[in-house]
């Protein structure tokens, strides 16, 4: 019950930090997307039993501050969810791993769907910079960043739910 309580916070907090501190950090172009790296590693410790409403919330809440239309975050990040649950499932005796994979794979589908979107929407933009100076050091800082990010909501998880007193 009190990982309901503590997700949010914690999300909360994974927003004010990509919107106040590193959506200012970037590398050419790119920069860390701490929230999507925060969803990859709650996905992959929380126990929660439905799960799937909690990240359909934190998609909900991205899709009101995001810049695309409501509903493409809110699927992508329930795309995020089933993706993790089935490495989870596959990869299960090592999260690092599977927190690797899932940002490399969760991030070049949040660029190709941006790039995508720009191109449904006929916005001017150049295929190569947007490749090479967005989503190369995206994908980059994001790989780097996931570590840290990792620890920090396993050790969340940890505390909340000792060893034991899994719902």
């Amino acid at each position: 019950m009190i990982e309901y309580l503590i997700s949010p916070v914690s999300f909360l907090i994974a927003i004010m930090l990509q919107y106040g501190i590193f959506s200012r950090w970037t590398l050419l172009s790119g920069c860390v997307d701490i929230v999507l790296l925060f969803i990859i590693a709650f996905c992959l410790h929380s126990n929660a039993k439905r799960l799937w409403l909690i990240i359909l919330f934190f998609g909900a809440i991205v899709g009101t501050i995001s810049a695309l239309p409501f509903y493409i975050p809110l699927a992508f990040y329930f795309g995020v969810f089933l993706l993790t649950q089935q490495l989870r499932k596959r990869i299960m005796q090592t999260p690092l791993l599977s927190m690797y994979l899932s940002t490399f794979i969760s991030t070049l589908a949040w660029h190709g769907i941006n790039i995508a979107w720009l191109f449904v929407k006929r916005m001017p933009f150049e295929f190569s910079t947007a490749f090479f100076e967005i989503l190369l050091p995206s994908v980059l800082l994001n790989m780097l960043f996931s570590f840290p990010v990792h620890a920090i909501t396993q050790e969340i998880s940890r505390v909340i739910t000792p060893k034991g007193a899994e719902a």
